[in-house]
């Protein structure tokens, strides 16, 4: 059983929120504190791989193991400060990152790694630096950390269009370089708050588009198919008609329990199937159902006999 891909890439933010991330991006600035000699001489050892040193395009292309081993270089630098004051954050970041990396692929996977490269000088800095001032900028600090891991995560399952993808780095410089300055509340406030607010918002609407995509295509493939001008499907004589491949789907599975029915949905470019919710209801209202999709897009179909209308609702998990 597999589900649908497309290999078309389409716009994942709208018009609208690329012109309010272009403001964004392009506000004030501030520039990341300079780091010491010996901190530029570790830093260069670290943005280097076979004797070669590594521009962001580059290190963006790593393979998964190369990457690993670069930020266990940095975990054993940031190790070596004197100062462990931020040295736990910092190394919660790294750790974070480690762990998201294995789970991605291909454009995904260079996308974050071209985040990580820009951020790497202020983590150093960080760490051999502790966050400057009173425990309320420290706090502070430390959440603006957390910020980052938040939009590693939001952007790390969609696919980005070139100029969507500088926006986001030009924004994150924005962050790094609050946070290279001390400036700990505008790292948070107003950068990454905000283009956090943004990501999620503009994901959801996102969501709600492509989920209506997908009805739309799933009653016009019933219509073709059987006649039906509502979306429905008749349990279990409409199984036949639909074992084919296409946006709706009957599947049967042989296993040690016996076969199994799953109804499948084909929803392309979307970032976590799991985040559908598929409604059943039976044809005179009395019953009803609500099924989460599986990572394939399917669900388990243990429904008596007769016809059920079929919907879709996006509903992210818990």
């Amino acid at each position: 059983m597999s589900a649908g891909s497309s290999e078309t890439a389409v716009p994942f933010f709208d018009d609208a929120f690329l012109a309010e991330l272009e403001g964004l991006a392009s506000g004030p600035s501030a520039p990341i504190a300079p780091l010491e000699d010996d901190l530029h001489t570790r830093l260069d050892l670290l943005l280097q791989h076979g004797g070669r040193a590594l521009d962001e395009q580059a290190f963006a292309s790593l393979p998964s193991d190369a990457m690993l081993d670069r930020t266990d270089a940095l975990l054993e630098t940031c190790r070596l400060s004197p100062k462990r004051g931020a040295l736990e954050a910092v190394e919660n970041f790294v750790v974070f990152f480690q762990a998201l990396l294995p789970t991605l692929h291909g454009a995904s996977a260079r996308e974050i790694q071209r985040v990580f490269y820009r951020l790497i000088p202020v983590l150093l800095h960080i760490a051999w630096h502790d966050f400057a001032g009173r425990e309320q900028e420290r706090q502070e600090g430390r959440k603006a950390l957390k910020g980052l891991e938040n939009i590693l995560l939001e952007i790390a399952g969609v696919r980005l269009q070139p100029s969507e993808s500088d926006l986001v780095l030009r924004s994150i410089d924005q962050v790094a370089g609050f946070l290279g300055a001390g400036e700990y509340a505008m790292a948070e406030e107003l950068v990454s708050s905000r283009l956090l607010a943004l990501i999620r918002k503009n994901k959801v609407a996102r969501a709600l588009y492509r989920i209506m995509e997908v009805e739309v295509g799933i009653q016009v493939y019933l219509k073709e198919k059987l006649a039906y001008t509502t979306p429905q499907i008749r349990i279990p004589d409409d199984f036949p008609a639909l074992a084919d491949y296409g946006p709706l789907r009957v599947l049967r599975e042989e296993g040690p329990a016996g076969a199994t029915t799953y109804l499948q949905f084909q929803i392309p470019d979307f970032p976590n199937l799991r985040d559908v919710l598929v409604t059943l209801v039976r044809d005179d209202g009395a019953i009803g159902y609500e099924m989460r999709l599986d990572a394939l897009g399917s669900v388990a179909l243990r429904l008596s006999s007769g016809t059920w209308r079929l919907g879709l609702n996006y509903q992210p998990e818990d």
